[in-house]
């Protein structure tokens, strides 16, 4: 193993080159023990590999599995039996990938990506939430990348009730990344797992998650944009998608929107629009015919069953505005208009009620009304 990960420290990171060093060479050690003229030979390097190959010790590998063992990450190498074969056949795959809690079957799963804003509508909030979780109850993992916004409404909704979600981190597993989602990457990791291409303590940087983002698409049997302007990073994991032969969908948006602008370019280019969770159920359901199972995607969840006369037990990690929200609701419909008296602001409100909305205990009725949830 640390020869495999010596051999990414040399090459980085998304590097297209992978395939005609192993054409050449049998494996990582054999590149380590062979000589310059050797490598020059192979045609598989740059000249600053090279160089960087004369001067980098196997140590550097050591200390980074020594990291590993310390924090219970497992690191699993191109090639290895737990290395997904989705992963390894594309152009540029990690060498090696550093997995924090139990990885999925991907090569034997259906799973969807789904991207977008880390400043992302209410509706797309909801859209991400709703549709993670109707998936993930119908045997989908879900992936995504961690951030704020849609990323975490996604991974929050395959959570809700137990699903299997992947969060592919731009930086090492053990960096303080988003200070504010380490207690959903702890969530993350007993439902699922986290996965990196980077070694434990390798800081977030811009050009790391552009190149992340192709291993998110490449797990997926389609990616889902959410939403997203014409420069939202969401595009970037599209193009992935697309160049990896992998679907995309995209849910339209107004044209007179610009957050919707990158979004529309999509479908207009030929991405599959997405009006509901049964149009990637049906694109599916042939080829993993005992893996989805629909009828939980729509079903209401058992728990909900079971409490339906119970008082309403409040998910955890709700904001106070939610919660004071929540204490001031009488009867199971109302208005916004009905709560006035919470002394919250009109943007508090609003806030808290999305998040009660998000949160599965309140939805929203045509003309402005809201029902709690039983």
């Amino acid at each position: 193993m640390e020869y495999i990960i010596w051999l990414q420290l040399v090459m980085n990171y998304g590097n297209n080159r992978v395939s005609r060093v192993f054409a050449y060479f049998k494996d990582a050690k054999a590149v380590f023990t062979a000589d310059r003229a050797e490598r020059e030979k192979s045609g598989a390097f740059t000249r600053a590999e090279l160089d960087k190959m004369d001067k980098l010790p196997l140590s550097k590998a050591q200390e980074i599995l020594n990291k590993c063992r310390k924090l219970g990450i497992v690191p699993i190498a191109i090639g290895d039996k737990d290395f997904p074969v989705c992963l390894s056949a594309i152009e540029n795959p990690p060498l090696v990938i550093y997995v924090k809690g139990k990885l999925p079957d991907f090569d034997d799963t259906p799973s969807i990506c789904i991207v977008g804003p880390r400043n992302v509508s209410d509706f797309g909030k909801r859209a991400a939430f709703s549709l993670a979780s109707r998936l993930s109850r119908a045997g989908f993992i879900i992936v995504s990348g961690g951030a704020v916004g849609s990323d975490t409404y996604a991974h929050s909704g395959a959570l809700k009730f137990g699903g299997v979600t992947v969060l592919v981190m731009g930086c090492g597993i053990n960096y303080g990344y988003l200070k504010e989602n380490a207690e959903l990457r702890d969530k993350v990791v007993k439902n699922g797992c986290l996965i990196s291409e980077y070694p434990p303590d390798t800081p977030a940087s811009p050009y790391n998650f552009p190149v992340r983002n192709r291993i998110m698409s490449a797990l997926c049997v389609g990616t889902v944009v959410i939403e997203a302007h014409k420069k939202s990073g969401a595009l970037i994991t599209a193009a992935h998608a697309n160049n990896q032969g992998r679907d995309v969908f995209v849910i339209p948006g107004s044209p007179e929107n610009k957050a919707y602008e990158g979004s529309n370019a999509l479908l207009r280019d030929g991405a599959k629009p997405l009006l509901d969770a049964s149009d990637i159920f049906n694109e599916y359901i042939v080829r993993f015919p005992d893996k989805i199972n629909i009828e939980k995607a729509f079903e209401k969840p058992s728990e909900e069953k079971e409490n339906k006369n119970k008082p309403k037990l409040l998910p955890e990690g709700l904001s106070k505005e939610a919660k004071i929200v929540y204490n001031h609701l009488n009867g199971s419909k109302f208005y916004p208009e009905d709560i006035k008296d919470t002394g919250l602001s009109d943007d508090e409100l609003i806030s808290a009620l999305t998040e009660l909305e998000i949160s599965l205990v309140i939805k929203a009725k045509p003309g402005g009304q809201y029902e709690i949830v039983d």
